[in-house]
Parts: C-alpha cells; sequence; structure tokens
C-alpha cells in the first residue's frame, strides 16, 4: 500500500511540475509587451507576477476566474469584443495578435493564478 502511495505522489508531482512549465509559459506571454501584455491592464496576485499598479481591467485570481473553463477563456481571449462591445482588451486571436498555442499557454497561466 504504501508503495503505491509514493507513486500516486510521484505521479501528481509530475504533473503539477509539467503544469507549471506550461503556465511558467503563459506567464512570459502575460508579462511580455511584444506579446500578450496583459500586465499593463491586469494585476495578479502577488508573487504571479510583477508588482503593478494597473487598474484598466479588472485583477485577475482564481476567485475571478472560477467557473471560466478553458472554452470560455479561449473565446474571450480570441475576441473580448464579442462578451462586451465597449472593452478596450485587443482581440487576441482575431487579430492574430498571439496564435492559438499562446493563447492556450495564456490560458494554462490563468487557471494556474492563486
Amino acid at each position: 500500500m504504501r508503495g503505491r502511495a509514493r507513486f500516486l505522489a510521484a505521479a501528481a508531482a509530475l504533473v503539477a511540475g509539467a503544469a507549471w512549465g506550461q503556465a511558467r509559459e503563459g506567464r512570459e506571454i502575460f508579462t511580455n509587451p511584444g506579446k500578450g501584455n496583459c500586465i499593463a491592464c491586469h494585476q495578479v496576485p502577488e508573487g504571479s507576477g510583477p508588482a503593478v499598479r494597473a487598474d484598466v481591467g479588472p485583477r485577475l485570481d482564481a476567485a475571478r476566474l472560477k467557473g471560466w473553463g478553458r472554452a470560455r477563456l479561449r473565446e474571450f481571449l480570441d475576441d473580448p469584443m464579442r462578451a462586451n462591445p465597449d472593452t478596450v482588451m485587443p482581440p487576441y486571436g482575431r487579430h492574430r495578435l498571439l496564435d492559438a498555442r499562446e493563447i492556450e499557454q495564456l490560458i494554462d497561466y490563468l487557471h494556474a493564478l492563486p
């Protein structure tokens, strides 16, 4: 029984490590002025990105994003104007500012926020 518990713990750590790697790539997009540059408008929890005073967009954290599945986030990042025609958020997918892989990495980062 102990062997099985150790195996499951090791497998969970491996999965968590892979997820963190994917989230790290999304964090780079989130903070990169030449890519997403989301940090120009959004704050994230301490330790999840640079400390900024941005307040154009809402603060992003697990509580705010609760219930936002991958499909909903993907659609919103592709073209936020579908949900809110008055938004100032860029349509990252529609304007090809980010490719599909980068949007997926950004979603990984957003889902990893505390």
